[in-house]
């Protein structure tokens, strides 16, 4: 009998499992953020329906009634974008565990994440901008960041030891030394 001729070690199936419900956490808090905000205005699912409209089936944006295949369409688009944001947020999380510069980089990652969207918005349509405050945008992200960094935080123990002996910045041979 032979081997395939790629083998994937278990640890990388975990990370990947790490980094899908990373990413499916992620992406709930903002559909909740955004589920709350549009049931408080009276527009249940207006958001999603928005973006849909502007964003992936570029037809004029009608923030009248919700078009559900804009709704359906958004969805799976922002569930799929959270999902490979928390696959490269688990392999940095991961690599943080033996590198400063990777806890670092976990560190600006989760800076251009909280804004990145925001800039989409300030890109791609200007009836669009208008519908999301950058309080918003912000707010939604910083939750989801929290949360999505909360859950690594705890599934990582070795992150935290790392973090006592080599402080963020600090050289990793100096500090073993």
């Amino acid at each position: 009998m032979t081997e395939p001729f790629i083998t994937r070690p278990p640890r990388d199936a975990a990370m990947r499992r790490e980094g899908i419900i990373t990413g499916l956490l992620g992406a709930a808090v903002v559909a909740l953020f955004y589920l709350i905000v549009d049931v408080l205005r009276g527009r249940p699912l207006m958001t999603p329906s928005v973006l849909g409209q502007a964003f992936i089936l570029h037809t004029p944006t009608t923030p009248a009634a919700p078009d559900m295949t804009a709704v359906v369409a958004y969805t799976a688009f922002h569930v799929i974008a959270f999902v490979a944001f928390g696959l490269l947020l688990a392999a940095l999380v991961r690599a943080s565990e033996s590198s400063s510069l990777a806890r670092y980089a976990v560190l600006q990652v989760m800076v251009a994440f909280v804004v990145f969207f925001y800039g989409v918005l300030w890109i791609g349509s200007e009836v669009v901008r208008g519908l999301f405050p950058f309080i918003g945008v912000l707010a939604a992200n910083a939750l989801a960041g929290a949360v999505m960094v909360t859950w690594l935080w705890r599934h990582h123990p070795a992150l935290k030891t790392a973090m006592n002996r080599t402080p963020l910045g600090t050289n990793n041979d100096a500090a073993r030394v």
